[in-house]
């Protein structure tokens, strides 16, 4: 009788259970229960990692974005810079250029002002001539004087610009060009000689004429006109090296030197001064013929330049 109850008991509770897990099944069907399934640590790490590479590739495309705006700016302003380098260092030059051409007329004038004093004071030493005569070299050697002292005033002047504006170019120079890194120290007589730019090899030789040096003076001129024939300072080399050589007394060497000069260069602007020297140089020789010819030549042919004055005023002493 026992076991009969305790197996009915059995019974009900088996169906009461069974009657659960319907009803559960029910209610998970129709959507009552739901079950969370539990997230993955590592798929969780890797959604996260994948947000901020997504992140930073945003942030790194509006960097470069910015970097290239930035470099666009740079360039325009790095373009305009340049320009306006190569602007001043153009007008630099053409002012360099312009003064040096100036320094070298007054040279050439104080030469030929020197001569002239020279003259005078031989001539003045000479006997038989009257007081007249020699009253008038006085006068005209006063008046020399009095321009060749002018003429050094704006010769010193005019150098002065020269240095301030060389300065000026030196700067652009720096400006344009990025200083070099430095070389690995090499002995002296195993470095390379640096070559020399037409104006400094030109400014040499001139300095070798202020010092009286004149071999140096024409080495130099020579080495210029050798390297640089084409410069538009090759005509003032040339003829500096017939100056020297008149000055030296060697008149018919400076005849053939101040010939380079009308055959080599006869666009240039010391043609005129090369013929009047060349003239001069004749008459010292004492080929008054040839030197009148010259003379009268520069007078039809140059009407406007100094020298014309000049090739006038010896025409009449000639007489």
């Amino acid at each position: 009788m026992q076991d009969f109850g305790m197996k009915g008991l059995n019974m009900r509770s088996k169906k009461i259970y069974a009657c659960f897990l319907y009803l559960l099944a029910g209610l998970y069907l129709s959507g009552c229960i739901t079950v969370t399934p539990k997230e993955d640590p590592v798929k969780k790490d890797m959604n996260s990692l994948r947000q901020e590479i997504t992140a930073q590739q945003q942030r790194l495309v509006h960097l470069e974005e910015a970097v290239k705006k930035d470099v666009a700016v740079l360039g325009k302003e790095t373009e305009a810079q340049k320009k306006k380098i190569e602007t001043t260092d153009e007008t630099y030059q053409k002012e360099r250029a312009g003064i040096n051409a100036s320094i070298d007329r007054v040279r050439e004038d104080m030469a030929f002002l020197s001569g002239r004093l020279g003259e005078i004071e031989s001539g003045t030493r000479k006997t038989g001539e009257d007081l007249g005569t020699l009253r008038e070299k006085t006068a005209d050697k006063k008046e020399l004087e009095g321009r060749l002292n002018s003429m050094q005033g704006q010769l010193a002047g005019l150098e002065g610009r020269l240095a301030s504006l060389s300065e000026k170019v030196a700067a652009l120079e720096q400006m344009k060009s990025p200083p070099a890194a430095k070389e690995a120290s090499i002995e002296p007589d195993k470095q390379e000689t640096r070559p020399q730019k037409p104006d400094e090899l030109y400014d040499e030789a001139i300095r070798f004429i202020k010092e009286k040096d004149y071999s140096n003076a024409i080495e130099k001129f020579t080495r210029f006109l050798s390297l640089f024939p084409g410069h538009d300072r090759a005509a003032n080399a040339q003829y500096w090296i017939g100056e020297i050589y008149y000055a030296q007394k060697d008149y018919e060497r400076a005849v053939l030197e101040f010939n380079e000069v009308v055959q080599k260069y006869p666009k240039s602007a010391k043609v005129p001064a090369a013929l009047l020297k060349q003239g001069m140089a004749f008459n010292e020789l004492g080929n008054k013929k040839e030197a009148r010819l010259i003379m009268e030549r520069i007078i039809d042919k140059y009407p406007k330049a100094d020298e014309a004055g000049r090739a006038k005023k010896i025409l009449k002493g000639m007489k």
